[in-house]
């Protein structure tokens, strides 16, 4: 670049950075995307100094601003990333170019030639994924996981991502992620609040959910149930029951190889997401078979 670089906005999160790099670029106006999450911090700026920042050059500084700002506003005033669509369009766009077999081995899901399909296993169900039609669907009707954008999210990046690399047995916080200990906290923090709600005093029924979910159960905490989230991903649910003097508690575990498979923390955090309603809402239609 010809002058010096300033910061015109900081960033919260990739998504956030994706469509206002692409909003830049639409209107000409050379940008630089700054990710704290690349640097060897390994994300230690991100909850301090935000997710990134987008430089530009001075002489550009004042247009780039006018042209970030109401689109920032914007997003503040709608529920960010709810809707499939808002999904980077780069992700259909690499898996329509993938191996299909490569894919296929490496996530260890079914790929159907005929109607250029990826069968994706998730939980005890199977999804459907259709590049060329920029879908993702359950094969069967089910109301547990609906069509979201953080499913869509979960099943490209994962699609992409999966290595062939075995289950360590290692079971790990998300803390214990590299750059979990200050990503997955705030808005980022697991859901689990309603899971104690319905779960912390009914161990019987968090053990009839996590059957229906296709859970194994393990040796931790006072009830504990694997599920496998995706081919290579398996979730253990730990409940602590609590007593006089400590409320219940339910913790989620990750295999060791997690991010062998899912690259990044948001991915994760939508992954844990998706486990945690299915199982609420398992657990509730069993509690209460006729609510919907």
């Amino acid at each position: 670049m010809e002058d010096r670089l300033e910061s015109v906005h900081t960033l919260t999160n990739r998504f956030e950075a994706d469509l206002l790099m692409d909003a830049l670029e639409r209107e000409q106006i050379p940008a630089l995307l700054r990710s704290f999450e690349e640097t060897p911090y390994d994300g230690l700026f991100v909850m301090q100094r935000g997710w990134g920042q987008i430089l530009v050059q001075a002489r550009h500084a004042q247009a780039a601003k006018e042209i970030i700002e109401p689109l920032v506003q914007d997003l503040q005033t709608k529920k960010l990333y709810q809707d499939p669509a808002d999904l980077d369009p780069l992700l259909w766009e690499r898996l329509r170019h993938a191996d299909p077999q490569a894919v296929s081995r490496n996530a260890q899901v079914r790929y159907d030639t005929a109607s250029r399909t990826y069968l994706v296993p998730i939980l005890n169900g199977e999804f459907a994924c259709l590049p060329e039609e920029e879908r993702v669907f359950s094969t069967v009707a089910r109301t547990d996981i609906p069509e979201s954008f953080q499913l869509y999210l979960v099943v490209l990046h994962y699609l992409l991502e999966a290595q062939p690399s075995g289950i360590v047995g290692r079971w790990v916080s998300e803390q214990e992620i590299p750059g979990g200990s200050l990503f997955f906290r705030g808005p980022h923090a697991f859901h689990t609040g309603p899971l104690v709600e319905l779960f912390g005093t009914r161990p019987a029924l968090l053990t009839a959910a996590a059957d229906k979910l296709g859970g194994m159960p393990v040796a931790s905490g006072d009830l504990a149930y694997r599920l496998w989230a995706l081919p290579r991903v398996p979730l253990l649910f730990v409940l602590w029951q609590g007593d006089d003097e400590f409320p219940p508690v339910i913790h989620i575990r990750f295999d060791a190889s997690i991010q062998d498979q899912l690259h990044t923390l948001d991915t994760i955090w939508a992954l844990a997401n998706i486990v945690c309603r299915s199982l609420r809402s398992v657990g509730k239609n069993i509690l209460q078979p006729d609510t919907p």
